[in-house]
């Protein structure tokens, strides 16, 4: 009996022995588990890019938007197309800064191929026209703060740098509008950087993020929100919101995989007028989570203050807008929204 016993003591340590071997070889053997949310590596903070033009600039290119006088209360939106007359051998931009006074709510400026000569007023059109514009092969040439004075800039860190396009011509998308008691003159200035093509180490592409239709109710707070499916590695470097004077918060968060949910951007004090709203990450951050995610989550939240519904437009009316940046270029991808339709991407077009 003793004999019998010992055996079975020695085939029971055997067989701990084994599956504890085997369960060593199936850990080492399977896939990491992702860690939980809260244990993931932090996401570089989003913060306003240099006010200064690159070291190594070798040209680039200017405009100055018509002079208009706006009587007080006055508010306008008007477009000019203008030519761009680019300077140097490059163009690579990794550069931008506007100059303006008091009235400008703000301005788009963007490029789309050629439809004439010399400064003349444009249809704005609508936002999915600007943004269909991008997604043909345009730039995002600024787009600046809601109500920004002085100068504001829009660079990338050293080697970064987006392509402007052969026979295009510049579109400048202007609001005014002058809270004075005075006739204000409003005639921004723009003035755009370039480095040789030698000096770029990566190339951004433009994208527009746009909610075009929503319905914000009287005396309420409100938020407008897309699920925007995401295909390609997209590496976020610059984004800029864009709201009126009721929006009060913006957020950009990723969508599934092991950070769904995180916030990437959260502009809490969006209604903060006078400063800059464009952010820079860098390091640049993969939208996609390297193919674990499904794509972004972009929110819009307003306050309305007034005794009547608010759309999407002028005036009164609100926006919902991201321009930014991003590589590769192919992979920048637009996108529409509204209260009827799901989130669609638009890549840009590939080059020759």
């Amino acid at each position: 009996m003793a004999a019998e016993h010992k055996s079975w003591t020695l085939v029971s340590q055997l067989r701990t022995l084994a599956l504890g071997l085997l369960s060593a070889v199936l850990v080492a053997c399977s896939p990491p588990e992702p860690p939980p949310s809260d244990e993931l590596p932090g996401l570089p903070p989003g913060r306003p890019p240099a006010a200064a033009p690159p070291a190594n600039s070798v040209g680039g290119f200017e405009i100055e938007v018509p002079a208009l006088t706006l009587q007080p209360g006055e508010e306008k939106e008007v477009c000019f197309a203008l030519p761009l007359v680019l300077v140097g051998p490059s163009r690579m931009v990794s550069a931008g800064v506007v100059t303006t006074g008091p009235g400008l709510h703000h301005g788009n400026i963007t490029t789309r191929s050629k439809t004439g000569e010399g400064v003349r007023p444009c249809s704005p059109g609508s936002a999915a026209d600007l943004a269909l514009e991008i997604a043909a092969g345009g730039s995002v040439l600024f787009a600046s703060s809601t109500q920004i004075q002085g100068s504001e800039w829009q660079s990338f860190p050293a080697g970064y740098a987006f392509r402007v396009g052969e026979e295009q011509e510049i579109v400048a998308r202007m609001h005014y509008l002058n809270a004075s008691a005075r006739p204000l003159v409003i005639a921004p200035r723009y003035q755009w950087f370039t480095i040789a093509p030698k000096d770029v180490q990566t190339e951004l592409g433009p994208f527009a993020w746009t909610y075009f239709k929503f319905h914000i109710p009287p005396r309420s707070k409100f938020t407008a929100q897309a699920d925007c499916p995401l295909q390609r590695p997209m590496h976020l470097v610059q984004i800029l919101p864009h709201m009126h004077a009721l929006g009060r918060r913006y957020t950009l968060s990723f969508l599934g995989g092991p950070r769904a949910g995180q916030a990437i951007l959260d502009l809490m004090d969006y209604g903060a007028r006078g400063e800059t709203d464009i952010r820079q990450f860098l390091p640049a951050v993969e939208l996609t989570q390297g193919g674990q995610g499904d794509g972004i989550r972009f929110a819009c939240s307003w306050e309305n203050t007034f005794d009547k519904v608010i759309e999407f437009g002028v005036g009164d009316n609100e926006m919902c807008i991201a321009f930014g940046y991003a590589y590769p270029p192919a992979h920048a991808a637009s996108a529409g929204a509204s209260e009827d339709v799901d989130c669609l991407p638009i890549l840009p077009p590939m080059r020759p």
